[in-house]
């Protein structure tokens, strides 16, 4: 655990720079450039949150990124998402347990489950680095294991959601504040796992193509 607990914040550096210099470069690029929005959004409307896909990635795409790098930044921003969410439970489940509140083992359940999405997506961002082996037997391995991973990141939130459904957390307001961010964190998660399978559809693609020309006789 406190090798994970490392990691992650040595990743949090790592992101913070992604998010600040693609901010500064995607903004001038969508400026200067309007590809960049076209790029996003012919991805994005194959998103169930289509909308949200654009707002959250346009900032860090430019016309010459490349499926994998938006699946990537798509990655990298749940991530995020699940970080913020997470701190926010932990404080209010710390709040509760102070107060010996009835309500505290239902938001630690979630707390423990959001916990568990932010390792399983850390592990999906740094699984996608892996991606681009030439080898397609090893290349199903990693796409399995992410498209594994991210499914059950959304199987956590929503199971988080479901069982706070029926507690007052310390008030309407908390109550509201944590369902909105863990429901934004099963949104940028459906639309990571679309773009990730669209880039997986891709490459697969591509590989049986350049197979099908070098055993051309």
């Amino acid at each position: 655990m406190e090798k994970i607990t490392l990691s992650l914040i040595l990743f949090l550096f790592n992101i913070a720079v992604f998010l600040f210099v693609g901010a500064v470069e995607g903004t001038s690029a969508s400026r200067s450039q309007p590809r960049a929005n076209k790029l996003v959004e012919s991805h994005c409307r194959h998103t169930r949150y289509p909308k949200l896909c654009m707002t959250s990635l346009s900032n860090y795409v430019t016309p010459a990124t490349e499926p994998q790098q938006l699946a990537q930044a798509a990655l990298k921003v749940s991530l995020v998402k699940a970080i913020y969410t997470k701190a926010y439970v932990n404080k209010v489940c710390k709040q509760l347990q102070q107060t010996k509140s009835k309500d505290y083992q239902a938001v630690k359940d979630c707390l423990d489950q959001i916990s568990d999405g932010v390792s399983l997506l850390f592990n999906s961002v740094e699984e996608l680095h892996h991606l681009n082996l030439d080898k397609e037997s090893e290349f199903v391995w990693h796409r399995s294991n992410v498209q594994t991973w991210l499914s059950t990141v959304l199987t956590d939130v929503f199971t988080c959601m479901d069982g706070i459904s029926g507690y007052k957390l310390g008030g309407y307001k908390v109550k509201t504040t944590i369902k909105a961010k863990v429901l934004n964190v099963a949104q940028v998660t459906s639309n990571a796992l679309a773009l990730f399978n669209g880039y997986a559809v891709r490459h697969r693609d591509s590989h049986h193509s350049n197979s099908g020309k070098i055993n051309k006789p």
